[in-house]
């Protein structure tokens, strides 16, 4: 989809490289979602996949057509086949659900009777058909972004972008959106990348995933690879907001990053365990075999999409060579384990 892209700005300090480099690539009919910390260059980045946006050097791919070598027509036409989800709904208040969602195909000259079937269609699959006739003021912030993702929709697009899209909704709503957007997936068959700072968004929907930091891809992979098993720190730190919340102050107010020298201290360790991992006994086994004595401070079961998976946070003496055959033993049994910190006694 992107192959070494780069964009830059001309600022009062000089040069800004919001894109160094990016390469991305997502297959045809699946969800890929694209998480960073503020000012990583994600906005930069859908810009430019939307056409709003040039480039300085780089392709844009869709559906096997690079976006710079074709003619403002043709550039036109392809862009038809992208439909655009932003964070705020931009709904024109003085037309009803069923004319804002027209307006695209109306633009285009399409003939009434086709209007009105492909609109009532996709009304229909984005459960608003009985609100066809009312006015945006008329609707909750939930379905105002249902209308908004039906006229994305709306003339047969194959890509779907979506930008900090649920931001502006509370949790519950966000995941009907969601779901709507993974039946929008399933039913239609719409390739799908959405833009987000929020990991439970992202953990919620997506197939892949891909890390922004500083204008690079710095890490991507499958969502259970890249969630579970992170590889750089700034991911670590995007997914650490969970392990935070389960961490209890007296620990994190004392929790050092580099373990004493002199004094002994507790290792704080994190585990995460997949479905098929969850079913043995590793920590009475950890226990027993290397004669250690545990301490679970923390721990829960949550999900990826529609696979559960379990967390424990777990704490013991901190010995460089034990620590070492603890981290090898869990990755041999496949459980992903990270060092938090350490604790002086």
């Amino acid at each position: 989809m992107i192959r070494e892209l780069k964009k830059t700005f001309e600022t009062d300090q000089g040069t800004l490289i919001a894109l160094d480099d990016v390469s991305l690539h997502l297959e045809k009919g699946r969800i890929g979602g694209l998480i960073g910390r503020s000012g990583s260059g994600k906005t930069t980045l859908f810009r430019c996949l939307s056409g709003l946006e040039t480039t300085d050097s780089g392709s844009v791919i869709i559906h096997n057509t690079t976006l710079s070598h074709l003619s403002p027509e043709e550039h036109r036409l392809l862009l038809q086949k992208i439909g655009i989800v932003f964070q705020h709904f931009n709904l024109l208040r003085r037309r009803t659900v069923f004319e804002n969602v027209s307006l695209p195909l109306e633009l285009r000259g399409y003939s009434k009777d086709i209007i009105e079937e492909r609109v009532t269609k996709i009304l229909t699959l984005v459960g608003l058909v009985q609100r066809a006739h009312h006015y945006p003021s008329e609707l909750s912030g939930g379905q105002k972004q249902r209308v908004a993702i039906a006229r994305a929709l709306v003339d047969d697009v194959d890509l779907l972008l979506c930008d900090e899209f649920t931001s502006a909704l509370d949790p519950e709503t966000s995941l009907e959106i969601l779901e709507l957007l993974r039946e929008i997936n399933r039913t239609l068959g719409v390739t799908i990348f959405l833009i987000s700072h929020d990991m439970d968004v992202i953990r919620e929907i997506c197939d892949d995933v891909f890390v922004l930091d500083q204008g690079r891809i710095i890490e991507s992979g499958s969502l259970s690879t890249v969630y579970l098993s992170p590889q750089t720190d700034v991911t670590k730190r995007l997914f650490r907001t969970q392990v935070d919340r389960d961490l209890p102050h007296t620990i994190t107010s004392t929790l050092q990053q580099e373990a004493p020298h002199a004094a002994p201290s507790k290792i704080i360790m994190r585990l995460v365990f997949s479905e098929q991992s969850a079913q043995l006994p590793l920590i009475s086994i950890l226990s027993r075999e290397f004669t250690l004595d545990l301490s679970i401070i923390a721990g829960h079961l949550d999900h990826i999409r529609e696979k559960a998976y379990g967390s424990l946070l777990i704490s013991f003496d901190y010995e460089p060579k034990t620590t070492e055959r603890v981290l090898d033993f869990f990755k041999l049994h496949h459980v992903y384990a990270e060092a938090l910190g350490y604790i002086p006694q």
